[in-house]
C-alpha cells in the first residue's frame, strides 16, 4: 500500500513538474491538476459542494488534517492520537489530526496550551512541514531551518518567489508544493520519522512500555527529599531531568505515568513555568507500539520552537555583554535593564518573545506574565536557571545566583527603578499559589538547591 501510493504520488508529481519551467510560479493548470490528485488520494477534501477552494488560505488545523492523511499515507486513524494533543484552544474535530502531528514531530504550538488552529497558514509554515514530510528533515537546523525554509523551497523550485514571499499560502499552492516536493531531486527518503531509539546493538527497535516508569539514572538522590509529594514525586522527577539533562539529544526518553486530569494539569503547568530557550513539552514517540496500554504514560521533549530562532539570533549581542560581567548577579541586573527597555508595562499589553526580541522602534506594551516569560528566554541563553513565580493576579520570576535562589520582578523594576531585584523574600510580601510545585521546580533545575545549607 505505501509504495503503491508513493508511486502514484511520485508519478503525478512527474507529469506536473515537466511541464513546469525552472522557478515557474504555480500556474492555474498545475494547481488544479495537484489538488485533483491530493482529492483522489484522499489528502485534499472537498466542502459540502465537493469544492477544494483552491484559491483559500489554509488555517493551521486544515494543514494538521492535511499532513496527517499526506504522511499516515491513508493507513492512520488519527483518532488513536486525540490524547497527543495537550493545547486548550484545539476545537474537537482537528484534535485527533493535530495530536497526529505533534506525535510524529511535524508541528510545533506557540506555547504548551495555544497551538492558533485558526491562524492562516504561512509559507515558511507549510515550507516547513513539508520539507519534514518529503526527505528534508536530515538538513533542519543546518540547511534550512523555519525562518529560511520558504526560500530554500523556492531555491529547489518548490515553490515560486512570489508564493515565497506572500503572507499566507493558498490550498492550491500547497497542492503544488507537495507534488513538487515529492518529485524533487534533493529528496533524501520517502517519507522519514523521527529517529527512533536504538538498542544496544545501535540498530532501530520499537518503543514499548514495560514498566510504570522508567529513566537511565535515579536523577532524584540528588534532590531534596522533601520535595517529593504525591504528584510530584521520585518517578517524575526522574522523567523530566533525564529531559533537561538529554536536552535537544534524540534519545530513547524517560517516561512515567501521570492521571489525566488535575495532575496532568498541574504538570503541564510546571513544564510551561521552565520554558526559557527550549520548550518542555509531553512527548509521543513515533514508534510508540502499546500506549493503548498506558494512557497515562508521560515523558518530555526539550525543542527550541521554530519561531524562537529568529529571537535568539537578535538577543546575541546582548547575551554577549551580559557574558563579558564578572558574576551572574551582575548578568542578571543587565538583563533586566536590557529588557526594560524594550517594554512598557500595561496590563492589557501582549508581547510574547517573537515580537519582544524584533526590531521596534518604541517600547511594547506588556503585561508582567510577558516580562517574566521574555526572562526566562533571556536567563535561558545566559546559562542561568530561571523559572516563574504566580499569585493570581501577578506573575515575576526567580533566578538561581550566588548559591540561591533570588526573586527579580522586572516588571515592577521597569515601573518603579529596580527595587525588586534579587530579593531573598517573596515580591511585597505576596504569596506563591503553588509553593510545593515551585520547590519541585527548583530542585529539578539544580538539584539538591533547597536544601538547608
Amino acid at each position: 500500500m505505501r509504495q503503491k501510493f508513493l508511486s502514484m504520488v511520485l508519478a503525478c508529481a512527474l507529469c506536473l513538474s515537466v511541464a513546469t519551467p525552472a522557478f515557474a510560479a504555480e500556474q492555474p493548470s498545475e494547481i488544479e491538476a495537484a489538488g485533483a490528485y491530493l482529492r483522489e488520494r484522499g489528502v485534499y477534501q472537498g466542502n459540502g459542494s465537493g469544492d477544494l477552494t483552491l484559491d483559500r488560505g489554509l488555517t493551521r488545523a486544515e494543514m494538521a488534517a492535511v499532513l496527517t492523511r499526506l504522511h499516515g499515507e491513508g493507513e492512520v486513524n488519527p483518532d488513536h492520537y486525540t490524547w497527543a494533543c495537550y493545547f486548550t484552544d484545539v476545537p474537537a474535530w482537528a484534535k485527533p489530526y493535530v495530536g497526529y502531528c505533534i506525535a510524529n514531530l511535524l508541528v510545533s504550538g506557540y506555547d504548551v496550551y495555544h497551538y492558533g488552529p485558526n491562524d492562516p497558514v504561512t509559507p515558511a509554515m507549510a515550507c516547513t512541514v513539508v520539507l519534514r514530510c518529503c526527505g528534508y528533515k536530515d538538513g533542519e537546523g543546518n540547511v534550512w531551518s523555519y525562518s529560511t525554509a520558504s526560500q530554500y523551497a523556492a531555491s529547489l523550485n518548490l515553490i515560486s518567489q512570489s508564493t515565497a514571499q506572500a503572507s499566507i499560502i493558498t490550498r492550491g499552492e500547497m497542492a503544488v508544493l507537495i507534488s513538487r516536493a515529492w518529485n524533487a531531486e534533493g529528496r533524501t527518503q520517502d517519507n522519514p520519522k523521527p529517529v527512533r531509539p536504538p538498542d544496544n546493538n545501535g540498530t532501530s527497535q520499537s518503543y514499548t512500555i514495560t514498566a510504570n516508569h522508567w529513566s537511565r539514572e535515579d536523577f532524584s538522590q540528588q534532590a531534596n527529599p522533601a520535595v517529593f509529594t504525591a504528584t510530584y514525586d521520585r518517578a517524575l522527577y526522574n522523567a523530566i531531568r533525564q529531559a533537561i539533562v538529554d536536552g535537544t539529544s534524540e534519545t530513547a526518553p524517560a517516561y512515567t505515568m501521570v492521571a489525566k486530569g488535575s495532575d496532568y494539569s498541574a504538570v503541564k503547568n510546571l513544564l510551561g513555568r521552565m520554558e526559557g530557550i527550549l520548550r518542555y513539552e509531553h512527548h509521543v514517540p513515533e514508534n510508540f507500539t502499546d500506549y493503548w496500554k498506558y494512557l497515562d504514560y508521560f515523558a518530555v521533549s526539550a525543542t527550541m520552537p521554530e519561531n524562537y530562532q529568529t529571537p535568539f539570533d537578535f538577543i546575541q549581542p546582548a547575551i554577549e555583554q551580559a557574558n563579558r560581567l564578572g558574576t551572574d548577579r551582575e548578568k542578571v541586573e543587565y538583563l533586566n535593564d536590557y529588557l526594560c527597555s524594550l517594554l512598557a508595562y500595561n496590563k492589557k499589553g501582549v508581547a510574547g518573545i517573537p515580537r519582544t526580541f524584533s526590531e521596534h522602534s518604541t517600547e511594547l506594551d506588556a503585561a508582567c506574565g510577558d516580562y517574566a516569560c521574555n526572562f526566562r528566554f533571556l536567563c535561558g541563553a545566559a546559562n542561568i536557571p530561571c523559572i516563574s513565580i504566580s499569585t493570581t493576579d501577578h506573575t515575576w520570576n526567580m533566578v538561581y545566583v550566588d548559591g540561591q535562589w533570588l526573586h527579580v520582578d522586572v516588571s515592577a523594576n521597569d515601573l518603579y527603578h529596580r527595587p525588586y531585584i534579587l530579593l531573598t523574600e517573596t515580591v511585597q510580601g505576596r504569596t506563591d499559589r503553588a509553593p510545593e510545585q515551585t520547590a519541585f521546580l527548583k530542585e529539578l533545575l539544580v538539584p539538591g538547591s533547597t536544601s538547608a545549607k
